[in-house]
């Protein structure tokens, strides 16, 4: 308990410092005759204000045991209880006190709603975090297709390719909405793009559906030879 307080009143003491320093800075940029170094010691002082402002509020959420309870909520979701995990993911969004934890929280609570089968519920515990740059696009692309937004969920996702490596669970849900908006022989370019990141069975299921749906485009014929000679497939067929 004591060393809790000990590192309580450090962090107090450090964003005081931090503050203080920015607020001589930003004095000596408006009256002193060095402009251009106070404007580097206020951008500085302001960075590490805000750094040391996150870290505070991060380690608080750890002493409450948020970031735990996170991880309880997950495993509730996994195992069917999603009212369970709901109720849990509220209450660290509620007592939250850094971004990075209520977001995660709102995700959760948004898979909740999503599994409950509330899309409408789902996209507003994610407008609580709307604009935030952090906010999984996954996860946003799977409300909005819930909510009949299949074209906007497709952007998300198409935006978000752009800029990183999606995960194995959304380029899924984006060849999927390929299938649906683009067509099959879309779907199927895409999967043989993205094969890296797929599993043997996830590969077998775009060309099963291709298949079904008579596809004997270009890009069904190239997934079906590529996925001949993959020995993962092989084996599996």
């Amino acid at each position: 308990m004591q060393s809790t307080s000990l590192s309580q009143a450090d962090g107090k003491a450090s964003v005081w410092v931090a503050g203080l320093a920015f607020a001589v800075a930003t004095f000596a940029l408006f009256h002193g005759p060095a402009g251009m170094p106070a404007l580097v010691l206020a951008t500085c002082g302001f960075a590490l204000l805000f750094k040391r402002l996150r870290q505070n509020r991060e380690a608080l959420d750890s002493q409450l045991g948020l970031p735990e309870e996170l991880t309880r909520a997950h495993e509730l979701l996994e195992r069917g209880a999603d009212r369970h995990a709901l109720s849990l993911s509220h209450t660290v969004a509620e007592q939250a006190h850094s971004a990075r934890v209520q977001e995660s929280a709102l995700e959760l609570v948004a898979w909740c709603e999503l599994s409950l089968g509330r899309p409408n519920a789902a996209r507003d515990a994610l407008s609580w975090a709307a604009g935030s740059a952090t906010l999984d696009p996954y996860c946003r692309a799977a409300v909005e297709d819930a909510c009949g937004q299949s074209l906007w969920a497709l952007h998300i996702l198409e935006r978000a390719a752009r800029r990183r490596n999606l995960p194995r669970e959304a380029t899924l849900l984006r060849i999927d909405l390929y299938a649906r908006l683009r067509g099959i022989e879309a779907a199927c370019a895409l999967t043989l793009r993205e094969l890296g990141k797929l599993r043997a069975e996830d590969q077998a299921r775009v060309l099963s559906f291709a298949q079904a749906n008579d596809s004997g485009g270009k890009a069904a014929t190239a997934l079906s030879e590529a996925l001949s000679r993959a020995p993962q497939f092989q084996v599996d067929k």
